[in-house]
């Protein structure tokens, strides 16, 4: 599933590639295709809509600097909006029940 969700996130990234902005037209797409590899992942309607949402308006916000392309910019957005979306803060793990169950989620990407 993540492997899926990875592949299909990266190939939204490369629409963007070679452009020189981010416009609304270029997101448009990019997130079009965002929000289908999140229902793919079995993500709920409703979150994968609200997450685009966000990713949207701060990605047509955002004034892209001359040294980074627009490719890097959305992904930089995207990925801060994911460690929004999976809780935003960092908090250490409380081991305090025998045996401790731990939830591991992330995007791995091997090669």
């Amino acid at each position: 599933m993540f492997d899926n969700l990875s592949d299909r996130l990266e190939k939204s990234f490369k629409l963007l590639k070679g452009q020189g902005k981010i416009t609304e037209i270029n997101v448009a797409e990019t997130l079009k295709d965002i929000r289908r590899a999140l229902l793919d992942a079995d993500v709920n309607f409703k979150i994968a809509k609200k997450f685009t949402d966000d990713v949207k308006v701060k990605a047509l916000g955002q004034d892209v600097l001359s040294a980074v392309k627009p490719g890097q910019m959305m992904v930089k957005i995207v990925k801060d909006e994911l460690a929004q979306l999976m809780g935003g803060t960092f908090t250490d793990i409380k081991l305090e029940n025998k045996p401790a169950v731990i939830l591991m989620v992330g995007v791995a990407r091997f090669g």
